[in-house]
Formats: structure tokens, sequence, C-alpha cells
């Protein structure tokens, strides 16, 4: 079954610090502990195509997000994670979780890191403490997803038991959403008033967050655990990479307004609206577009491997993207690579 197939790939690159994949899969290095020390790289439009990006080897090949002030990367390895800085190119520090870690996200204000455990608790972590501030419990399977909203007033939780729940940043449940079917996507609007879900089975949904009811179902069919749906800045559109392709709506009337790329497993706006960036799967490229798809304004290459990850920093200057055998970060108002994580540099 292709849900199974999936799982135990994810929990595979999780837990795995020796295993070696073939070409075609996603492949997590061996991690090192040696840290290079390298100077500080400025990203502005000026840098030179010519410059080498600077190599760093961080604890695991897995980021999930840029520090509000874009100088660190939140990596996700399988006992924690880890914020290593991009200025000193040092681990500032490591956040230790007592079970493998399966999904985890930083508040926008870099103050909290919540993580999902194997036993389907999730727990909020002060940074850069580690002191466990709350553990939340109620799910009863994995939670594949988790969100900040923008705010940082709410984190939301997608399980494969069917449903999402709603907590306050202290982690008190505020609802727990019965969507139907195992959840193994959500996206949160810039707003904070609505969520899209992509289940297993089935169609995205777009839910109201102060009513908590569905509000509209765009379509397309089922998701992984890699699926994302993501909201315009100014709300406008709504993408999503399902299993059956790279969707794009225009929230107004619904409209579908294109679906050209079917093999996708990573899209993202940017956080100034500039930008559509999604992986092409056949190709392994990153393709940056006008927001509503129309025009393509850059191809970034260079990743031997599918995309399964990509973002961008909270400012729109970088992009970050992994494939599970190389991190690379560009200046995404140039293309410009500046940085590659590896297991190990030259």
């Amino acid at each position: 079954m292709l849900k199974q197939i999936l799982i135990i790939t994810l929990s595979v690159m999780i837990v795995s610090t020796t295993a070696s994949c073939q070409a075609d899969q996603i492949n997590l290095p061996t991690a090192t502990s040696e840290l290079v020390e390298l100077p500080t790289q400025a990203r502005t439009e000026e840098t030179k195509p010519s410059s080498a990006p600077l190599c760093f080897t961080p604890a695991d090949l897995i980021p999930i997000s840029f520090t509000p002030d874009n100088t660190m990367l939140a990596i996700r390895a399988g006992s924690g994670v880890q914020l290593f800085s991009l200025e000193t190119m040092r681990e500032e520090s490591f956040l230790q979780a007592p079970q493998n870690v399966l999904s985890a996200a930083l508040s926008p204000d870099g103050q909290t890191i919540a993580w999902s455990l194997e036993d389907n608790t999730i727990q909020l972590i002060q940074v850069p403490s580690g002191r466990l501030m709350n553990t939340l419990e109620g799910h009863t399977d994995i939670v594949s997803k988790l969100r900040f909203s923008p705010s940082g007033d709410k984190l939301l939780s997608a399980s494969h038991d069917g449903s999402v729940r709603v907590w306050d940043s202290k982690g008190k449940l505020l609802q727990a959403m019965e969507v139907g079917s195992e959840v193994v996507g959500i996206g949160i609007s810039f707003d904070g008033t609505r969520l899209a879900t992509v289940p297993f089975d089935g169609p995205l949904e777009v839910w109201d967050l102060t009513t908590y009811q569905k509000v509209a179902a765009p379509g397309g069919t089922g998701g992984f655990d890699t699926s994302d749906a993501v909201f315009s800045p100014e709300g406008k559109y709504l993408a999503a990479d399902l299993a059956t392709g790279l969707f794009l709506w225009r929230l107004s009337d619904g409209k579908l307004l294109w679906d050209d790329h079917k093999n996708s497993l990573a899209v993202v706006f940017s956080p100034d609206g500039q930008f559509l960036a999604y992986s092409n799967v056949d190709n392994n490229q990153i393709v940056l577009s006008s927001p509503d798809g129309a025009e393509t304004l850059r191809t970034l290459e260079g990743l031997q491997g599918t995309v399964w990850e990509l973002f961008f920093s909270p400012d729109s200057s970088l992009l970050a993207a992994t494939d599970g055998r190389e991190i690379r970060i560009w200046n995404a108002g140039n293309g410009n690579l500046l940085y590659r994580g590896k297991a190990a540099c030259p």
C-alpha cells in the first residue's frame, strides 16, 4: 500500500544514521560531529554568481525553518532539533527529545519548538534552554504535521487519526476537528482565519478557523506525508502538492488555475508575495514562478535527488531546500547558491 511504503520511508529517514539509499531514493547521509568554522556570508543582491557557496555540516539534513532573524536554521534530527548558525557555521544549541521526532515546527517568534513523538504526543520546548513547557495529548495515531499560526497564538496538529487539533500557544486544547480521513498535510492562511487540509484519500478541503466549519473543497485527490497546502500572503491563491499533481486554485471562486506539474513534493509562497516556488520531481529542479504560476521567473538546479522540503526565510531573502542528501540555500532574489549543508565538507 502506498501509504505504508511512505510511512516506512519517512521512519527510516528519521532514525537511520548509517543506511545508504540508491540514487532514486530519499537518502539522509550519516551525521558528522565535526563542524567547520567559516566566515560570515553576506546575503544580498550583490552576491557575485562566481562566489563559492559556504559548506556547513549540520547534525542532519532535514531543515524545518529559518529563525526570525534569518541567521539560523532549525534542523530536525532523529533525536531532537538543532539550531545551526549560518553566520558562525556552528551549532548554537541542540534540543534533545526523549523519543524520535516525527515532525517539528518553530514558532514565529523563535521562542518555542513543537515536536511530535512516536507515542503520538506533542511537546512544547522552550528555545534555547530546551526546557519542556508542556506535553499535549489526545491524538491516537501519527502526528504528521505541526504548524504555528502566523501570529503564533495557535498550534495546529494534523494526524493519521483523521483529526486536526487546535491548541493555544501554551498547549491548551481549543478544538478537535474531525476531518474524516487521515490528515497528511495542513496549511494556514497568513491572516490565520483559514485552514487547508490534505487527506490521504479525498479532496483538499478549506476550513474556517473561527467557526471550525468546512467552507470549501477545491479538489485534487489525496496526498502523502510530504504534501503541503499553502496560501498566498494576500489570500488570493491556494496551492498544494498532492498525490495526483501540483494544483493552484483562485480562492475567490475556487477556480483551478493550473495543474500542469504532475510530479512535485514541495510548494511554497514567499512571505513577500513575489514567488511561488515548487519542486519538479522529474528533473530535481526547483522552479520560482509568479504567484499565479503563469510565468517562470527562475529555475534552480544542482540537487541530485527528489526535493521534498522547501521554504523561504521570514524576510523572503533566502530559499532552502533538501533532497535528504544535501541542504541548499539560495539568495531568492538572484538565484545565487549561498550555502550547501552536507554530511561532510571537502
